[in-house]
């Protein structure tokens, strides 16, 4: 007979798958995968790190693609997944499968990791599949207890992913203007936008404008926008960003100031909603 800390216990966990098949059936509702799809995967640069041998070389990487280096684990995504540029923020829910044959090194429940570069080429990203090319960080994430070096020996891998909603508790969206922005050209930078973390459009009003303009999507997570009228820019600007997924929506008021400084990053009042 169970006894009533065992009922106790059964309860709570029924509770939790409850809530779980619930909270897993909204998201399928809001665009994200409810089902584990297929993959492929390698690893590069340091085995501990951030996807690069240096923190220089790491920081131009992401430069020349998203732009957005977000914590240590972090992937490339190949041509479907990095989606010239739109699937730059992009959060995923991705753990290793060990073949039928061999020592187990997978854990079972993988680790969370952002989209912040393309990967071009090698094994897997150039034949077209979906695939991963994942930092040390997040391949260590993936193994089993004291099982990383193993798993970082294998180098090529079979995967499972999820696209999850972003989360960055205690952090709102931040707006990067670019140097080389003046009050006739505008450039920035979009980081940290939690939810579905991609970004299908962004909008600008000044503080003169009736109404929002669109901006024009320059590369990664960078858009622009010149003066067409040949007039200088006038804030404080508000900038609203639609997400590629489900259309959420979000807009920071007043986020880039008058008189703004290049290479200065501004931190907004807002967060995308899951």
């Amino acid at each position: 007979m169970a006894t009533m800390a065992q009922v106790v216990w059964l309860v709570v966990l029924g509770l939790m798958s409850l809530l779980l098949c619930a909270e897993a059936g909204w998201l399928g509702n809001q665009g994200y995968h409810e089902q584990w799809v297929r993959a492929r995967g390698t690893w590069y640069g340091d085995p501990y790190g951030e996807g690069s041998s240096g923190e220089l070389m790491l920081l131009t990487l992401l430069q020349q693609y998203c732009g957005t280096p977000i914590g240590p684990k972090i992937v490339a995504g190949s041509r479907s997944i990095y989606a010239n540029g739109l699937g730059c923020g992009q959060c995923y829910q991705i753990r290793c499968v060990d073949p039928s044959h061999g020592p187990k090194l997978c854990n079972s429940f993988g680790t969370q990791v952002v989209v912040t570069d393309f990967c071009p080429g090698g094994t897997y990203c150039s034949t077209g599949e979906n695939a991963f090319d994942m930092s040390g960080a997040a391949i260590n994430a993936m193994a089993l207890p004291s099982r990383e070096g193993q798993l970082r020996n294998r180098g090529l891998y079979n995967l499972l992913y999820k696209r999850v909603p972003c989360r960055y508790r205690g952090t709102n969206i931040q707006f990067r203007v670019d140097n080389g922005s003046s009050a006739y050209w505008l450039s920035i930078l979009i980081k940290y936008v939690g939810g579905p973390g991609d970004i299908g459009q962004v909008y600008i009003k000044m503080a003169n404008w009736f109404a929002f303009q669109p901006m024009k999507h320059a590369w990664g997570a960078n858009w622009m926008m010149p003066s067409y009228d040949g007039k200088p820019f006038k804030g404080p600007m508000d900038i609203k960003i639609v997400s590629k997924l489900n259309r959420h929506s979000v807009v920071a008021r007043g986020v880039i100031p008058g008189y703004f400084r290049p290479g200065t990053t501004y931190n907004s009042r807002v967060q995308m909603a899951f």
